[in-house]
């Protein structure tokens, strides 16, 4: 009887699909966009572990010099699943990880940490190699995508923030592909996750948005280890009348038929399984903040002639961008008026962009009283935050910008070049440059039999 279950049942396919499929099952393209984001996220949680919340974590989380999991940018270890929150935390504290469609969530921030924190335990095979961790965040990104393909937009519109909700899941079934389980304790650790899941969109612009990372992280790390343990939980827990799909979407908008297909093709190889942030903002300012930049390169840089700024967006992006002039650096990386305002006014739009001095700026202040927001047929329905731009001079004269896709997706992924920069950019804190350097370095070659705990090595150098 339970063999037709496992044929039937959609988490048996998904227990088959992650403990049958071969690292050589992963084409070259897909192992290369999981290293690339692996290494991009390592880089934005060393400058999160500047931030004021990391060191609200760290005071949280015990810590010991014997304990499995590492802490990125401190030079600590943590219990795993403690490391796990802290780097997750981390990860996603400066917005500045990558994105990932349809899931609408930042699952490299949840998928990263929740590996590194299994780096020092052993699966079937032995030590964690950085080719295990590879493919187990290829299948993470896997249940990423296929949860949005299920429950979204319902899910996201509802108020739930897909990095924790999905993220429990996903970073459950990534630790317990290199943990070794076997098919029911993968089921139960499904399960365990799956009841641990939450995250609310009320929560943006705040400390708690990033911890939600951590938290999506820490369960799916804990969820694993209790299964391996023993600790059962429902086979059916994504599937059930009273299950995840149902209860988080509340009965309605849930497309179960779309939780199939694995690998074909892996979510990670779709045109928006997964994309780079040039910006450290939330992506629906992206689009817009890139046809500023044109405008301000087009004025060369005379701010004084723009009489008036139009922003067209899609109507999904009204959901995140929900401040207009900020308070804190954190609301201005969900205004879209602070973002377009100090494209305009900037040489660039980074990390100091968004610090207190930076969203202080005169300038952009100023400017931001000249910006309106609307909703644009062209790009109304858009999902991946098109937006047009336009700047209307103190001469009547009028110019437009239309951004469809913005830098970072598949279409147009960094360049080692620029993810080297982006890297060493968000490492400029740190005492040792060398050290950033090699890690970098050290990062790009991650798809090797190297035991994945010597990645905590070379990080524990680079703290900010």
């Amino acid at each position: 009887m339970r063999e037709g279950v496992r044929h039937v049942q959609p988490e048996h396919r998904l227990a088959d699909f992650c403990l049958g499929l071969g690292d050589a099952d992963i084409p070259a393209q897909a192992r290369k966009r999981a290293v690339d984001a692996m290494t991009d996220c390592v880089g934005c949680a060393v400058v999160g572990a500047s931030t004021p919340l990391a060191s609200s974590v760290l005071k949280t989380i015990h810590t010991a010099a014997d304990c499995e999991g590492f802490l990125i940018g401190s030079g600590l270890r943590a219990p795993a699943p403690d490391a796990a929150l802290y780097n997750g935390a981390a990860a996603h504290a400066l917005d500045y990880d990558d994105i990932s469609h349809p899931a609408y969530s930042h699952p490299s921030a949840v998928l990263l940490p929740a590996l590194l924190s299994c780096a020092g335990m052993s699966g079937k095979s032995g030590a964690v190699s950085g080719r295990q961790a590879v493919t187990a965040y290829v299948i993470g990104l896997e249940v990423f995508g296929k949860l949005g393909r299920v429950l979204n937009l319902e899910h996201y519109m509802k108020g739930w923030h897909a990095t924790s909700t999905f993220g429990s899941i996903a970073a459950a079934v990534a630790a317990a592909r290199v943990l070794g389980l076997s098919h029911s304790q993968l089921l139960s650790a499904i399960g365990l996750a799956a009841s641990a899941s939450g995250g609310l969109r009320c929560n943006f612009g705040t400390m708690a948005k990033p911890v939600h990372a951590g938290y999506a992280a820490r369960n799916g790390v804990l969820a694993a280890l209790l299964a391996k343990n023993g600790c059962d939980a429902s086979e059916e827990a994504l599937t059930h009348k009273y299950g995840f799909f149902q209860t988080f979407n509340a009965g309605s908008g849930v497309r179960q038929e779309s939780f199939s297909g694995w690998g074909s093709p892996f979510e990670i190889l779709t045109e928006t399984g997964i994309g780079l942030k040039l910006y450290p903002s939330c992506a629906a300012t992206h689009p817009a903040i890139e046809a500023a930049t044109r405008h301000r390169r087009r004025l060369d840089g005379n701010i004084s002639a723009i009489h008036k700024v139009r922003v067209g967006m899609s109507q999904f992006a009204t959901e995140p961008l929900i401040y207009v002039v900020p308070r804190t650096p954190l609301q201005a990386k969900f205004s879209m008026h602070f973002c377009v305002a100090a494209a305009l006014t900037r040489d660039e739009v980074t990390l100091e962009t968004f610090s207190p001095a930076g969203i202080a700026d005169t300038a952009t202040l100023a400017l931001i009283d000249r910006i309106e927001t609307y909703v644009d047929d062209r790009v109304r329905d858009d999902h991946e935050f098109a937006a047009v731009v336009t700047v209307q001079s103190e001469d009547g004269s009028q110019t437009e910008e239309l951004v469809h896709v913005a830098p970072g997706k598949p279409e147009r992924w960094f360049t080692r070049a620029q993810l080297e920069r982006k890297f060493m950019d968000c490492c400029a804190g740190a005492s040792a440059r060398d050290r950033a350097q090699q890690a970098f370095a050290l990062l790009q070659a991650l798809d090797s039999d190297r035991p994945l705990s010597e990645i905590g090595t070379a990080l524990a150098g680079i703290n900010p």
